[in-house]
Protein backbone atom coordinates (compact mmCIF):
# COMPACT_ATOMS: atom_id res chain seq x y z
CA UNK A 1 0.00 0.00 0.00
CA UNK A 2 2.45 2.12 0.86
CA UNK A 3 4.42 1.85 -2.54
CA UNK A 4 1.33 2.92 -3.98
CA UNK A 5 0.82 6.03 -2.35
CA UNK A 6 4.42 6.60 -3.28
CA UNK A 7 4.45 5.93 -6.87
CA UNK A 8 0.77 7.77 -7.08
CA UNK A 9 2.66 11.11 -5.45
CA UNK A 10 5.31 10.51 -7.65
CA UNK A 11 3.22 10.25 -11.07
CA UNK A 12 1.25 13.48 -9.53
CA UNK A 13 4.37 15.39 -8.86
CA UNK A 14 5.58 14.66 -12.87
CA UNK A 15 2.18 15.98 -14.05
CA UNK A 16 2.27 19.04 -11.73
CA UNK A 17 5.53 20.03 -13.32
CA UNK A 18 5.16 19.10 -17.31
CA UNK A 19 6.94 15.95 -17.54
CA UNK A 20 6.07 13.69 -20.00
CA UNK A 21 2.70 15.74 -20.99
CA UNK A 22 -0.38 13.69 -21.23
CA UNK A 23 -2.01 12.65 -24.40
CA UNK A 24 -5.38 11.66 -25.45
CA UNK A 25 -6.00 8.26 -26.02
CA UNK A 26 -8.54 6.30 -27.85
CA UNK A 27 -9.20 3.08 -29.55
CA UNK A 28 -12.07 0.26 -30.09
CA UNK A 29 -11.70 -3.32 -28.84
CA UNK A 30 -13.30 -5.57 -31.44
CA UNK A 31 -13.06 -9.32 -30.69
CA UNK A 32 -11.39 -11.87 -33.18
CA UNK A 33 -14.56 -12.22 -35.18
CA UNK A 34 -14.87 -8.51 -35.86
CA UNK A 35 -17.99 -7.69 -33.11
CA UNK A 36 -17.43 -4.82 -30.29
CA UNK A 37 -16.49 -5.43 -27.50
CA UNK A 38 -19.78 -3.94 -25.87
CA UNK A 39 -18.47 -3.24 -21.80
CA UNK A 40 -15.49 -3.10 -19.64
CA UNK A 41 -12.48 -1.54 -19.37
CA UNK A 42 -9.07 -0.79 -20.99
CA UNK A 43 -6.20 -0.74 -18.21
CA UNK A 44 -3.12 1.01 -19.63
CA UNK A 45 -0.50 0.13 -16.98
CA UNK A 46 2.83 1.51 -16.38
CA UNK A 47 4.47 0.55 -12.85
CA UNK A 48 1.74 2.06 -10.14
CA UNK A 49 0.38 4.40 -13.02
CA UNK A 50 -2.88 3.42 -14.15
CA UNK A 51 -5.35 5.07 -16.66
CA UNK A 52 -8.51 3.30 -17.47
CA UNK A 53 -11.03 3.46 -20.44
CA UNK A 54 -14.78 2.90 -20.06
CA UNK A 55 -15.75 0.29 -23.06
CA UNK A 56 -18.89 1.90 -24.89
CA UNK A 57 -21.33 -0.57 -26.51
CA UNK A 58 -19.83 0.54 -29.81
CA UNK A 59 -16.26 -0.93 -28.31
CA UNK A 60 -14.75 2.18 -28.03
CA UNK A 61 -12.95 3.61 -25.33
CA UNK A 62 -11.01 7.10 -23.91
CA UNK A 63 -8.43 6.90 -21.28
CA UNK A 64 -8.37 8.76 -18.23
CA UNK A 65 -6.13 8.69 -15.46
CA UNK A 66 -6.88 11.31 -12.85
CA UNK A 67 -9.91 13.40 -14.04
CA UNK A 68 -12.60 11.88 -16.31
CA UNK A 69 -11.20 11.72 -19.88
CA UNK A 70 -7.95 13.62 -19.27
CA UNK A 71 -5.61 11.43 -21.00
CA UNK A 72 -2.45 9.29 -20.14
CA UNK A 73 1.37 10.57 -19.39
CA UNK A 74 3.17 10.29 -22.17
CA UNK A 75 5.36 6.31 -21.86
CA UNK A 76 5.19 3.17 -22.60
CA UNK A 77 2.04 0.61 -21.06
CA UNK A 78 1.23 -3.02 -20.82
CA UNK A 79 -2.17 -3.21 -21.96
CA UNK A 80 -4.83 -5.59 -20.47
CA UNK A 81 -8.65 -5.66 -21.06
CA UNK A 82 -11.38 -6.66 -18.70
CA UNK A 83 -15.20 -7.74 -19.14
CA UNK A 84 -17.55 -9.47 -17.52
CA UNK A 85 -21.20 -10.19 -18.44
CA UNK A 86 -23.67 -7.90 -17.31
CA UNK A 87 -26.52 -9.70 -15.32
CA UNK A 88 -29.68 -8.41 -13.77
CA UNK A 89 -30.25 -8.88 -10.01
CA UNK A 90 -33.35 -10.35 -8.58
CA UNK A 91 -34.09 -8.63 -5.32
CA UNK A 92 -36.10 -11.62 -4.14
CA UNK A 93 -33.04 -13.63 -4.44
CA UNK A 94 -30.10 -13.68 -1.57
CA UNK A 95 -27.02 -13.09 -3.17
CA UNK A 96 -25.57 -16.51 -2.96
CA UNK A 97 -28.80 -17.41 -5.11
CA UNK A 98 -27.51 -14.89 -7.94
CA UNK A 99 -26.55 -15.77 -11.27
CA UNK A 100 -22.76 -15.30 -10.63
CA UNK A 101 -21.43 -12.95 -13.67
CA UNK A 102 -19.02 -14.61 -16.37
CA UNK A 103 -15.44 -12.77 -17.96
CA UNK A 104 -16.33 -12.09 -21.82
CA UNK A 105 -12.61 -11.64 -22.64
CA UNK A 106 -9.81 -14.62 -22.70
CA UNK A 107 -8.25 -14.93 -19.52
CA UNK A 108 -4.41 -14.03 -21.02
CA UNK A 109 -6.64 -11.05 -21.53
CA UNK A 110 -7.16 -9.80 -18.24
CA UNK A 111 -3.69 -8.86 -17.32
CA UNK A 112 -0.71 -6.54 -18.56
CA UNK A 113 1.48 -9.30 -17.69
CA UNK A 114 -0.08 -12.02 -20.25
CA UNK A 115 -1.94 -10.38 -22.45
CA UNK A 116 0.87 -9.55 -25.24
CA UNK A 117 -0.85 -5.97 -25.70
CA UNK A 118 2.02 -2.53 -25.22
CA UNK A 119 1.67 0.74 -26.31
CA UNK A 120 4.16 3.58 -26.61
CA UNK A 121 2.38 6.34 -26.28
CA UNK A 122 3.96 9.87 -27.75
CA UNK A 123 1.01 12.13 -27.96
CA UNK A 124 -2.60 11.89 -28.77
CA UNK A 125 -3.24 8.57 -30.95
CA UNK A 126 -5.55 5.42 -31.41
CA UNK A 127 -5.16 2.41 -30.39
CA UNK A 128 -7.37 -0.57 -31.57
CA UNK A 129 -6.84 -3.95 -29.85
CA UNK A 130 -8.18 -7.16 -30.51
CA UNK A 131 -9.31 -9.79 -28.44
CA UNK A 132 -10.43 -13.16 -27.72
CA UNK A 133 -13.72 -14.40 -26.22
CA UNK A 134 -13.10 -16.10 -23.03
CA UNK A 135 -13.80 -19.89 -23.48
Amino acid sequence: MRMTSVGFVLVLVMLLAGCGGKAQVTGKVTFDDGAPLTNGEVRFEAGNYLATGKIQSDGSYRLSSVGENDGVVNGSYKVSVVAMEEIVTDPNKLPAEQKAAKPLVAEKFRSGETSGLTCEVKGTTTFDFQIEHAK
